[in-house]
């Protein structure tokens, strides 16, 4: 049976006899189960891979550029801690919004092109970032909200490209590896941002970086990863990571169905209370692990203030020593929180069948503990606020990827 291929244009596909979109795909009618033969993942397969991990990681590493330097832009547009907390909203805002709008375009466009777009876009929007005067604050939060659709149109539509890519066997291993760049392309984002400000004296250059490594992940895009993705689907198994379901019929003649429109695939998405609680749980995550990833610096800088370590910086450029640590710690510990969360689920499915959901809710709560003690013990002891705040970031880790 020929496997769909995706569109060379942005015009929309044709539904054929072969392929059904959201809501829709529940009224297909289904004939008896069929194996579909399957060929060993290519060589080009794991390389589509690598390219696109490598766009997962300087997706995060200029997501993460603000917090590392947050302080030395605090200064020099002289925003209060809640001006400087907008910034991070802004983001998250234009990005939530966003999201189904191109996961809706990745169900029925070529997907390839809306990468490309998307990297190009945010790439640009980083680099005008870098000049921007202290008497333009509000075009520095407008280009935060661009920034946040630009990574929208790639998160979104990654991930669907790897899960076709490869059988179900393959598959998590392959998604476990782009989602291991989201930590590490975030501490990245730390040491990157500290570095430069300290090197140059000059927190613009830390947005200089990543639209030169962007620019080098558009080149790879576009000579390594085929215009037509073939679709590695099974027979009759939906996939719906973000906003639609996929058919792929089994019997010749089997009856069609028109696409639906985006509010329908909604409808049919909000029926299915595993993904609503997934989703719900995982926004939850998201709004600790986002304001912990812009204010954990600033907090580790100012408890250090406090107890007399350092002294207040009162220059432009201040040392950003605390984004520095917290970049590495981050890298390590969300490595080992992903590893140990997917060992830890793929033992305990042996016995038993919730494994995923029993470690992610346990690793949540025991992150939060961690999370509570480093925050209490900061008035006395940075070291262990550092400490807690590693066993923390690993056990959300180990949440995270399986609850993804």
């Amino acid at each position: 049976m020929q496997n769909p291929s995706e569109n060379t244009d942005l015009q929309p596909r044709v539904p054929s006899e072969e392929q059904n979109y959201g809501a829709t795909a529940a009224r297909v009618r289904r004939g008896p189960h069929v194996r579909v033969s399957r060929n060993s993942p290519a060589k080009r397969d794991y390389l589509i891979v690598g390219v696109l991990c490598y766009e997962n990681l300087i997706n995060f590493m200029d997501w993460f550029i603000v917090p590392g330097i947050l302080l030395d832009i605090q200064k020099y547009f002289e925003l209060s801690d809640g001006a400087a907390g907008l910034l991070q909203t802004v983001f998250i805002l234009c990005y939530m919004l966003a999201a189904p709008f191109f996961g809706y375009l990745g169900d029925r466009y070529n997907r390839k092109v809306i990468l490309g777009a998307g990297i190009f876009f945010w790439s640009a929007v980083t680099l005008g970032t870098s000049f921007i005067s202290e008497s333009y604050y509000w075009i520095f939060f407008l280009s935060r909200g661009l920034v946040g659709i630009g990574t929208a149109s790639y998160s979104t539509v990654a991930p669907t490209i790897i899960a076709d890519r490869f059988d179900e066997g393959k598959r998590t291993t392959m998604l476990s590896v782009f989602y291991i760049c989201i930590p590490v392309g975030s501490g990245l984002g730390y040491v990157l941002a500290s570095s430069m400000a300290h090197v140059t004296g000059d927190w613009h250059w830390a947005f200089r970086v990543t639209p030169c490594m962007g620019g080098l992940a558009l080149v790879l895009l576009i000579l390594l990863v085929p215009h037509k993705i073939q679709r590695r689907i099974e027979a009759h198994r939906a996939l719906s990571i973000h906003g639609s379901i996929r058919v792929a019929a089994e019997k010749p003649g089997a009856q069609g169905a028109a696409k639906t429109s985006w509010c329908q695939d909604v409808i049919s998405l909000g029926k299915n209370w595993s993904f609503v609680w997934s989703s719900l749980g995982l926004t939850a995550m998201a709004f600790v692990t986002g304001a912990l990833g812009l204010w954990v610096p600033m907090f580790l800088y100012r408890a250090q203030v406090a107890l007399g370590i350092v002294q207040q910086c009162l220059e432009k450029s201040c040392n950003s020593s605390n984004s520095l640590i917290f970049g590495g710690i981050t890298i390590g510990t969300g490595i080992l929180g992903v590893i140990a969360g997917a060992e830890a689920a793929r033992r305990l499915r042996k016995t038993n069948n919730r494994a995923d959901p029993l470690i992610c809710a346990t690793s949540m709560f025991a992150s939060s503990l961690c999370l509570y003690i480093a925050i209490m013990v900061a008035q006395k002891n940075v070291l262990s606020t550092f400490v807690s705040a590693s066993l923390s970031i690993t056990r959300k880790m180990s949440s995270g990827i399986l609850g993804r």
